[in-house]
């Protein structure tokens, strides 16, 4: 689904990926672990090139994205993305805000758009809410909105940036509950997450980074219970205390 060749990336002076290569099959779940300041998001964002990578290459189900003449749009429906923060227009109904982007993409019409959002609704518990706008929200039901407006595309592939830093303790397991059944349901993920429980549950690969490249990867396993690096088992010390 995903393959990056010689991926770096830099802020000036700083470099903060460092010829990164790495692929993800279609139907994985790569969870990316590591401490702050890693390159974790920055790879992420790579991905769909939200980032523009310095160096490098990426290919998104066959087709080179870092090309010239790339229509980064169109590569952008397919690849789902949520962040820490949930991005809603404030101004819009929960309902709107789901199909604002199919509609305007011309992916369906406005009828079909809401006949969509509401059965996606209901898969996250929440198509009370169709009405309701989001500063009538919990953070959790935010981010889960954020989610279902991201499904609305029908993506390939879902990428998600730290989902749930910015929630209170107690919202956070509903969110990781609606990101289990999408894993359940076979879509490709990529997630930059501190939730250790769901990188051991979840993940299909573990990537720890570290000062900008991939330390190390493999399964949730080999990653919790053997890792071969000093640096992961001493982040793995802090985080899982």
């Amino acid at each position: 689904m995903i393959s990056v060749k010689n991926l770096s990336k830099d802020f000036g002076e700083h470099k903060v990926l460092k010829n990164i290569n790495y692929d993800i099959a279609r139907g994985e779940k790569v969870v990316i672990i590591g401490p702050s300041g890693s390159g974790k998001s920055t790879f992420l964002r790579c991905l769909n090139l939200l980032e523009t990578p310095t160096e490098g290459q990426i290919f998104f189900d066959g087709t080179e994205i870092t090309a010239p003449k790339t229509d980064i749009n169109k590569i952008r429906q397919q690849m789902g993305m949520v962040f820490q923060h949930f991005n809603l227009f404030p101004h819009l109904s929960i309902l709107d805000n789901i199909t604002l982007a199919p509609v305007q993409l011309k992916m369906m019409d406005k009828k079909t758009a809401e006949e969509e959002a509401m059965k996606l609704l209901a898969l996250v518990n929440l198509q009370e809410k169709a009405n309701s706008f989001p500063g009538q929200l919990s953070g959790g039901q935010k981010q889960r909105i954020a989610i279902v407006r991201s499904l609305a595309l029908k993506p390939k592939m879902m990428l998600f940036d730290e989902p749930t830093s910015a929630l209170d303790p107690e919202m956070v397991g509903e969110v990781l509950e609606v990101m289990k059944n999408l894993a359940k349901e076979g879509m490709t993920m990529a997630v930059v997450t501190h939730e250790m429980g769901f990188a051991k549950e979840v993940g299909t690969r573990v990537v720890f980074m570290d000062e900008g490249i991939i330390l190390e990867e493999g399964t949730p396993d080999e990653i919790f219970n053997n890792p071969r690096q000093d640096r992961t088992r001493d982040f793995l010390s802090k985080v899982l205390m």
